[in-house]
């Protein structure tokens, strides 16, 4: 029995993305959260690894499943946890004080970008005009919000926003890769548990030199509740993020970030007392367009959908 469906129908797909969508839009404004409480992106990262590691190891052993471990697997591995977790999160938690959580997650939109350029590149799997169109209207939302900053005095928060701009292409590189090198008989959980247990062990020597170990846990404040919703979020919405890789490739997955879209804005108005101009809101409509053309059609590469 396998915790999400066995079979994947478009309108299952669909729910799958919203979900993981609005969850998406929860983590980048839990990001921010723990980042303004004052915890630092070191031990902020590392301590939801160590959740995350525990929390999908303890589901693992539940659900009785192992994996071997080789020097191809290992490679993986390293490369999908540098992107999938250490890079893009780095990247969020730094830029999280200076851009409000809605913008944040907006940026995020640009994963299908990377991801269709990187998959009509190396042809590694059909790429429509409609979704071309798409991402097209993708990337006039994202500019709606991205030009009125680039435009302020000493360029506003340009240097910000280009930090942020590293989640989206780490993402979209990882969800090709991985949906072009899945390992053979592996699970979704199997590699999205390797892939955290990796990531956390990749980032211990950084956090045991640079972070403050003592810190930790000492003081459970707002912060610390903030990345324990990270956490719970995340276990979700990977557990999702890989089982749609493991069923449709790398393209349909990323549009999640659109959906991600809407409730960043709206964590953000509702954590944050966020409130955003006329662009914003055009951008968001132009979003709209982009997931109905993106999810619409044939939205499966050919012989995924079950």
């Amino acid at each position: 029995m396998s915790i999400l469906p066995t079979s994947l129908t478009r309108w299952v797909a669909l729910a799958l993305l919203v979900v993981m969508g609005v969850l998406w839009g929860l983590q980048f404004a839990m990001l921010k959260l723990a980042a303004e409480r004052g915890l630092s992106e070191i031990d902020t990262l590392m301590i939801a690894l160590v959740l995350l590691s525990v929390i999908f190891t303890i589901i693992l052993l539940v659900r009785r499943q192992t994996f071997g471990i080789t020097v191809k697997l290992i490679y993986f591995l390293v490369i999908i946890g540098l992107l999938g977790y250490i890079f893009p999160l780095l990247a969020a938690l730094h830029a999280a004080p200076h851009i409000p959580a809605g913008i944040l997650t907006l940026i995020a939109t640009l994963v299908p970008v990377i991801t269709i350029l990187i998959a009509t590149f190396l042809k590694t799997e059909p790429v429509s005009i409609q979704r071309k169109i798409a991402v097209g209207l993708g990337v006039v939302a994202v500019m709606l919000v991205l030009w009125p900053a680039l435009e302020l005095p000493g360029y506003g928060n340009t240097y910000w926003i280009f930090v942020a701009l590293v989640v989206p292409l780490c993402y979209g590189i990882e969800s090709i890769y991985i949906a072009s090198n899945w390992p053979r008989a592996m699970t979704s959980l199997q590699v999205v548990t390797a892939q955290t247990l990796v990531a956390m062990l990749l980032f211990l020597p950084v956090f045991l030199f640079y972070g403050n170990p003592s810190s930790v846990g000492s003081n459970w404040s707002g912060g610390e509740v903030a990345i324990l919703i990270f956490v719970l979020a995340g276990v979700i919405e990977s557990l999702i993020y890989f089982y749609v890789i493991e069923k449709t490739g790398g393209v349909f997955v990323s549009f999640a970030s659109f959906i991600s879209l809407f409730a960043g804005i709206a964590w953000g108005i509702l954590l944050f007392s966020e409130s955003h101009g006329l662009m914003v809101w055009f951008a968001v409509a132009a979003t709209l367009v982009s997931l109905f053309l993106a999810t619409s059609g044939k939205a499966f590469p050919k012989g995924r959908e079950t």
